[in-house]
């Protein structure tokens, strides 16, 4: 009996609850956005993407609405995070993600302000990589250390590096180099400042494996190279010598301590030969040695029947540059300092001595501060703060070939290696950096007695190197 009572009550207290909330709702179709554009759009990087979608609604009430573009990697991807790139209707924005094979994608998001109701369209963005033949530029502005590169139809991607992955490098730029690892099978670039030191892959510039160095680089006392076999990487700073070998891990490098020894290295690595590279140490002014796949350095020893004594030269170096280069061996030029302060030019061909000639007829060698070698000729380009020159080996003199305004000091020069008629040069006035194209005629002259192209707009630059793809 309760049982009856009880489900009697509860019938009733639905049915005046019922009759208490009895309200009259009414209902309002919603202003559907419907979004028309491209499904995928491929661009090259560093490029302006442009896109203007149609939008149609379905009951038109002169709503307002807000935009937001969101880019992000289709797989995740380390590094790579979801950004809003732009928050108008249509899209205008410069895209300086990485090439990936995957892709990216791109979400259009259109929002109804009145009622919180949004429309979305995802697209699917290819970005192609636009990064070829060209020279890798480190310079820094203020604080901030900067990797700049300039494309060989002097197109300039300001601040690639820090563009490509969305940061900052603090300190002062040392330098940047292209090089291959693991036999050529992969081109890095490797970037050192003073305050870390980046790899990243050539063909995006996103950072890809890891750098490791126990030591800080010091501006104009560094320099980098792999050796002619290509299994092993170089550097000398500051008078040290460190190494690693690229053949376990190309991508992961850890350089080794400072090779133990009594000297002091000049900042160039000779990779002269297949199974030796050279350096030069100006405490005991010699010649030393690295063995393909040991890695000691070594003194070598002193002979007298040679062009000049390559154990014991008596002299200091103060200037090195690249000669001609083939795949087993190439030529080197480096200006010497007697004890009287005269200049010598020596040369190594192959590892063995070639040329020993105090320069004559040489105007303000005594100050020149940059040098560069010819790939045809033999001759040796030579720089002032702001006077060049090219000194005739053959003839044993130099002449003026062009002069920079007062103000200007050059900083480095390098013929292009894949272009034996171009010289670069490197230039500051003050903290702003420029780069200067030069085209050389048959004797070894500046075309047109001027520039061919001229780039401004960099810090002060420490260094330029040639990278070109395999």
């Amino acid at each position: 009996m309760k049982i009856y009572i009880f489900a009697l009550f509860i019938v009733c207290w639905c049915l005046l609850s019922c009759k208490k909330n009895n309200q009259d709702f009414k209902y309002a179709q919603i202003n559907e956005v419907t979004i028309k554009t491209d499904s995928s759009v491929t661009i090259s990087q560093f490029d302006t993407l442009r896109l203007d979608p149609v939008l149609t609604e379905s009951k038109p009430a002169g709503e307002s609405y807000s935009y937001q573009w969101k880019i992000y990697p289709v797989r995740p991807v380390e590094g790579i995070s979801p950004m809003v790139i732009s928050t108008d209707k249509a899209i205008k924005a410069v895209i300086s993600y990485p090439p990936l094979a995957d892709g990216y994608n791109l979400e259009y998001k259109v929002t109804n302000k009145s009622n919180g109701v949004s429309a979305f369209k995802t697209l699917r963005l290819q970005v192609s990589s636009v990064f070829s033949d060209g020279w890798l530029v480190s310079s820094a502005k203020g604080n901030t250390a900067q990797l700049d590169f300039i494309r060989s139809d002097y197109r300039v991607f300001y601040s690639a590096a820090a563009s490509v992955n969305q940061t900052t490098y603090s300190g002062n730029a040392v330098a940047a180099y292209a090089y291959p690892s693991s036999f050529g099978s992969k081109i890095s670039i490797g970037f050192f400042t003073d305050k870390g030191s980046y790899m990243y892959d050539s063909n995006s510039f996103l950072e890809s494996g890891k750098l490791t160095i126990g030591f800080t680089p010091v501006k104009d006392q560094f320099d980098f190279a792999v050796s002619k076999y290509g299994t092993e990487e170089y550097i000398v700073n500051n008078g040290d010598l460190f190494a690693t070998t690229v053949i376990d891990d190309p991508i992961n490098i850890t350089f080794s301590d400072r090779f133990i020894g009594d000297y002091s290295l000049f900042p160039k690595v000779i990779n002269s030969t297949n199974f030796f590279t050279y350096f030069f140490d100006n405490k005991y002014k010699r010649f030393m040695s690295v063995t393909f796949g040991d890695f000691s350095l070594n003194p070598i020893l002193s002979s007298t029947s040679t062009v000049f004594n390559m154990g014991d030269t008596g002299m200091t170096m103060v200037g090195a540059a690249d000669g001609s280069q083939n795949d087993s061996d190439g030529i080197f030029y480096f200006v010497m300092l007697d004890s009287n302060n005269d200049r010598y030019i020596f040369s190594l061909t192959g590892g063995r001595p070639t040329l020993k000639q105090k320069m004559q007829n040489s105007p303000e060698i005594a100050s020149a501060k940059s040098f560069a070698g010819s790939l045809f000729l033999s001759q040796l380009y030579y720089a002032t703060d702001n006077h060049l020159y090219v000194y005739d080996i053959l003839a044993n003199s130099a002449k003026l070939i062009y002069s920079f305004p007062a103000g200007v000091s050059i900083k480095q020069m390098v013929v292009q290696p894949d272009d034996a008629k171009k010289l670069v040069i490197a230039a500051n006035t003050n903290t702003s950096g420029s780069v200067y194209f030069f085209q050389l005629d048959n004797l070894g002259n500046v075309t047109n007695n001027n520039y061919l192209q001229k780039i401004d707009g960099f810090g002060a630059i420490a260094n330029i190197n040639y990278r070109k793809p395999l």
